[in-house]
């Protein structure tokens, strides 16, 4: 009986005590490995649970988790589980939850530097996924999920899923889902937005809205989910430029929204995009399903079902996911009724 209670002692210790290894070096947590990271390095995260984050201040980082590496109510500089300030950063394989700071703006990653790789990344239960600061170059997010994210405190606005003043940011193959606190999935300000075969969803959130681009520039929706739910509290899923005096900062100011399904599950009507200021608007190829306002802007070169079960999908709580998407279209298209415009 000892010789078990020893040896769960053991298993346990092992999970809440994980192993760091930087450049082919094992350390006993990051933070006795801080001082190991140097430009170049490559950071190796045993699985197991971290109560304590890291700022990384190095550039040409890799930071790779094993399944199971978990950052809880770990906090770096009072802003992030990570936080890294140079240039040329990978992020693989880490789950973020509870993460929270003062300004109600606690990040899965905070990043300051330029250049950002994410791949295979959960934050949920916090306050924002990925922060980036001004001109973050690059910001590239594959293969992710966000959920139950957001909130906000008083006079200190919104905290979001995805926060990003860039050159490019790009999210592919990736999930956003049941925003809270009036938060919106994408906050981006910056100069070009690229959305693909993503699921955005409010679910049962309380969400500002799926896709916020607020400094205009050029933004790329293409074969995405989309899905706003009763308690979102504005009617657009998508908005661009609808800051009060926000100006246009870049050359291209341009929309393309291509192949995409819309289930809009409001009770009072949707919107699909409110926009100001655009160049160049490009709609088409879009399913829609539900109610939504304006149908006259935005039916030409798309398709409208009233409903779900004029789409033959499912009720709700039925979303689909991302494997869904060509049955989606297969069914209302063989089986549904199509609204004329």
């Amino acid at each position: 009986m000892k010789s078990l209670l020893l040896l769960i002692t053991l298993l346990s210790h092992h999970c809440l005590a994980a192993m760091v290894t930087v450049d082919g070096v094992d350390f006993t947590s990051l933070s006795a490995a801080r001082t190991a990271i140097k430009d170049g390095s490559r950071i190796y995260l045993q699985k197991g649970v971290y109560a304590v984050g890291a700022y990384i201040k190095a550039s040409d980082i890799e930071l790779i988790g094993e399944e199971g590496v978990v950052f809880d109510n770990a906090i770096a500089d009072e802003k992030a589980a990570l936080v890294f300030t140079g240039n040329n950063i990978t992020v693989e394989s880490i789950e973020c939850r509870n993460i929270a700071v003062k300004d109600k703006n606690g990040a899965c990653i905070r990043f300051e530097g330029q250049h950002l790789t994410v791949r295979n990344l959960y934050a949920h239960d916090s306050q924002v996924g990925i922060l980036t600061s001004r001109n973050a170059g690059k910001v590239n997010i594959e293969y992710s999920k966000f959920e139950r994210l957001g909130g906000k405190g008083k006079g200190m606005g919104y905290s979001h899923a995805v926060y990003a003043f860039a050159d490019e940011l790009r999210i592919y193959r990736s999930e956003i889902l049941s925003m809270q606190g009036e938060g919106s999935g994408i906050k981006s300000r910056s100069k070009k937005t690229v959305i693909l075969e993503s699921r955005l969803a409010t679910i049962n959130g309380d969400d500002s809205r799926l896709i916020d681009t607020a400094n205009f520039g050029e933004l790329i929706v293409q074969k995405s989910i989309l899905q706003q739910g009763d308690n979102s509290t504005n009617r657009q899923l998508i908005a661009y430029g609808l800051e009060k005096k926000v100006e246009r900062l870049f050359d291209v100011n341009s929309i393309e929204i291509k192949n995409n399904i819309f289930i809009l599950d409001r009770a009072k009507s949707s919107v699909i995009v409110s926009y100001r200021l655009a160049d160049k608007i490009e709609i088409t190829d879009n399913v829609y399903i539900g109610d939504f306002l304006y149908t006259a802007d935005f039916l030409p070169n798309n398709t409208w079902y009233s409903s779900r079960n004029k789409a033959f999908i499912a009720e709700l709580p039925y979303i689909p996911k991302l494997e869904d998407f060509d049955d989606i279209i297969f069914r209302a298209t063989t089986y549904g009724t199509a609204e004329q415009p």
